[in-house]
């Protein structure tokens, strides 16, 4: 197989980057959800400037998060999305949504999840180190249940990826919609792995003014100290085991719910939530591109700026 020259820079460059899950989570900084490879109107509208621009405003990775039907278009689009993201400079990191296992918790999606990531390792072999790996982007519902398939299904996508890709850092995710609180359940995936990382969500669909488990209006002392619980756990657990913990999705308002907070509340809560995850050493990924980015356009909403701003370059003190 012969490199492009432009992919074999990257790979005698990227070399470096991810000698081990500490120094590579280490790099990752600010990053995005992105559906460049995910919804029908963005993959249709996508083009390489797409990266540029965010790695422009200052974003240093990428979750691009992929979709299960692998036709051969889809595998030639998954692949310049990623070629792209790692030419502007962006750390992709590739993201499976689990196929039908959030639904159907069963034998047959386990075994359906673990071909998609057999096919995908082919695809990807010999890429840079830069790119990584993330098996289920949220175990939710009916995997709730079922800690102990999770499990097999971890295992046994790692053995068709690793053969391929010995050293390449792969992101596993607890039940419960990734919550910190689960992460010791996939301890002996950490300990028989060296190239392993964590991945958590606190706050993936936002805070909401209502439900008493993200709740967020002024930002009272209690509503900072439920923030606080979650990145005190992930600091905990990273001390414990010595794996390195990323924030893999957060959003600055409840905007699935049409997002009944102002630019200025989503200000205050995106500054509080990125100046503490620094504060923990934890990168982040915010949810989602779309919220802050016309693809049609390529361009950023203006009335989003400084949301953006305060999750890239919040005012710490």
């Amino acid at each position: 197989m012969r490199f492009p020259f432009w992919l074999l820079v990257l790979v005698l460059t990227a070399r470096v980057l991810a000698v081990s899950p500490t120094a590579y989570v280490a790099r990752m900084g600010v990053g995005i959800d992105a559906n460049w490879a995910t919804f029908k109107k963005e993959i249709a509208a996508y083009d390489s400037r797409v990266p540029r621009d965010f790695a422009k405003m200052g974003f240093t990775h990428v979750r691009i998060r992929a979709g299960s039907e692998l036709t051969p278009a889809y595998l030639d689009h998954l692949e310049r999305v990623v070629k792209d993201s790692l030419a502007a400079g962006l750390v992709p990191v590739l993201a499976y949504g689990g196929g039908g296992l959030n639904a159907d918790a069963s034998e047959e999606n386990v075994a359906a999840a673990v071909d998609w990531w057999r096919v995908v390792a082919e695809r990807f072999a010999g890429y840079p180190e830069a790119l990584s790996f993330d098996l289920f982007i949220e175990p939710a519902k009916a995997i709730n249940e079922r800690p102990d398939l999770l499990l097999d299904y971890y295992r046994r996508a790692l053995a068709v990826i690793r053969p391929q890709h010995p050293g390449r850092i792969v992101f596993l995710a607890p039940r419960r919609t990734a919550k910190p609180d689960y992460l010791p359940e996939l301890e002996p995936l950490f300990a028989a792995d060296e190239h392993l990382a964590a991945e958590s969500h606190f706050y993936a669909s936002g805070p909401s003014k209502r439900r008493d488990a993200r709740k967020w209006t002024s930002g009272t002392p209690a509503e900072r100290a439920q923030v606080q619980r979650y990145i005190d756990a992930l600091v905990s657990w990273r001390e414990k085991t010595g794996v390195p913990v990323w924030q893999g999705a957060w959003m600055p308002g409840n905007y699935n719910k049409g997002n009944e907070f102002s630019v200025p509340e989503q200000v205050a809560f995106a500054t509080f939530m990125a100046c503490s995850l620094r504060a923990a050493q934890i990168p982040y990924a915010v949810n989602a591109d779309q919220k802050f980015y016309d693809i049609q356009k390529k361009s950023w909403l203006p009335e989003m700026l400084p949301v953006v701003e305060a999750f890239i370059r919040p005012s710490c003190r």
